[in-house]
């Protein structure tokens, strides 16, 4: 018969934790998602960046993973999501990304980048109502930075370097401090060494 979305499976929605045993041998088991404060993942809410301006499901398309039946029952929801405008320092990706990179936020100092950046993920999150803003970076591989003293060893330094629009601060490393300095965990998804 038709089938409709669940979690089973899921670690967090549908697995059970034995917690021990009652007076008459008999084991008891607690759903996980019990045991530690847990966002059901209905409640969960996407957004992002992008240096293409083509709606998540155009953008699914073009990077044909997914199998097309598939597609076609993602594309009505995900054409709905537009990413905001990115930074592109060009010299960290590869150069057949040029030619997509039409949704960007006005050049200017990497200073200024990591506050718009800032200033993005506040408004999404005063916007959706949010307790908690994850920063997931999935973007292209970029190439390795340099890391050296004087450059980006501290915090300090790392700071003084984006204030200082130095070369070698990569477009992770200004998501990276955004997602910091707004008190947001940052996971890196690319093999960068951001």
């Amino acid at each position: 018969g038709e089938q409709f979305p669940n979690y089973y499976g899921s670690l967090t929605q549908s697995t059970t934790i034995r917690l021990g045993s009652n007076n008459e041998g008999k084991e008891i088991h607690i759903p996980f998602n019990t045991i530690l404060p847990m966002l059901h993942p209905n409640d969960i809410v996407i957004g992002g960046w992008d240096i293409n301006g083509a709606n998540i499901g155009e953008a699914m398309e073009r990077a044909c993973v997914f199998d097309y039946a598939l597609q076609e029952k993602l594309k009505p929801k995900l054409s709905k999501l537009k990413p905001l405008p990115s930074i592109y320092y060009p010299d960290f990706i590869a150069a057949n990304q040029e030619d997509r990179a039409n949704n960007l936020i006005p050049k200017g100092t990497k200073q200024q980048d990591l506050e718009h950046l800032r200033n993005d993920i506040r408004t999404f999150k005063r916007n959706n109502n949010l307790e908690k803003v994850i920063i997931l970076w999935t973007a292209n591989t970029e190439r390795y930075t340099d890391v050296r003293p004087g450059l980006n060893t501290t915090k300090e330094e790392v700071l003084q370097s984006i204030a200082d629009n130095d070369d070698e601060i990569s477009p992770s490393n200004i998501f990276a401090c955004a997602a910091i300095l707004e008190n947001c965990p940052y996971i890196n998804g690319s093999p960068q060494n951001t």
